[in-house]
């Protein structure tokens, strides 16, 4: 029986970096979120880059190739990123590289070389390679399950990574030893103080724009940072949602919040 070929479709707006060397994944073990020396070939892992405050200054996809780490980055970071690495590098045995012949790629199907987005599930599998098909935003996939998205939900240094759930999602190496900003993040963790998460939202009808506080009663308890059709994602104040005794709504607009027991304040950690 004929199975259908993959669709493959460039993600737009996404860089390609590379750090390559003998000491490539030693440099990124003590300077990013995600836990490099586990990632195998055939995973997607997400990560980022904090500043020295803990707060997001990029954050990317992250694929293994031997001695070369790949990173599928938003375009607008990619500058900037590869310069922060560089400056970390010292000595190391490490070559940091943007790649304007590579492009991010991703299909609802699995495809030569490719992982399943770990965020998502399995719906979406990712990779890189020359530039396929059609460019295909993945707003509409992410903000349905509600992902939120650097440039798109959040900027530089606005957002802890916890407050976009990069931690459950095996983005943070709790066990790996130091990186950047690791002292403020663990010690979130350590006291229960991670209160806000991205959550999604559902609407009857097309879901207010970013911005647009998110009540319950009169009380706000976060604020829509994207939204698609009926659907938004909203950074939420889980203690605030916990208590609510009066329906949500946004913009005038009833409106249900999705928890998910990972994203629960007493959840433990993705085990990376």
């Amino acid at each position: 029986m004929e199975t259908t070929a993959p669709r493959i479709h460039t993600a737009p707006a996404r860089t390609i970096l590379s750090v390559s060397g003998p000491e490539a994944r030693a440099l990124l073990q003590r300077v990013i979120t995600a836990d490099v020396e586990t990632l195998e070939a055939g995973q997607c892992r997400p990560g980022g880059l904090l500043t020295p405050q803990g707060k997001l200054a990029a954050d990317f996809l992250l694929f293994a190739d031997g001695e070369t780490v790949w990173l599928d980055v938003p375009g607008a970071t990619a500058e900037n990123l590869a310069k922060r690495l560089s400056m970390f590098k010292l000595r190391a045995k490490a070559e940091i590289v943007i790649h304007t012949d590579l492009a991010a790629l991703w299909s609802e199907k699995p495809f030569e070389n490719s992982a399943p987005d770990p965020r998502l599930g399995g719906a979406v599998h990712r990779g890189i390679g020359a530039e396929a098909g059609e460019a295909v935003s993945l707003d509409a996939i992410e903000i349905l399950h509600g992902i939120p998205a650097f440039g798109r939900d959040y900027g530089e240094a606005e957002t802890f990574p916890t407050d976009v759930n990069l931690d459950v999602y095996g983005g943070i190496g709790w066990k790996k030893g130091c990186f950047i900003g690791q002292e403020v993040v663990s010690r979130m963790k350590r006291r229960g103080t991670i209160r806000k998460r991205s959550l999604s939202l559902s609407f009857s009808d097309d879901a207010p724009a970013s911005g647009t506080p998110v009540m319950a009663g009169t009380s706000t308890i976060g604020e829509i940072t994207s939204s698609h059709g009926p659907h938004a994602i909203a950074l939420i104040r889980l203690d605030r949602l916990e208590t609510a005794s009066e329906p949500l709504q946004a913009g005038g607009q009833p409106c249900t919040a999705r928890v998910p027991d990972n994203l629960r304040p007493d959840a433990p950690a993705a085990k990376v």
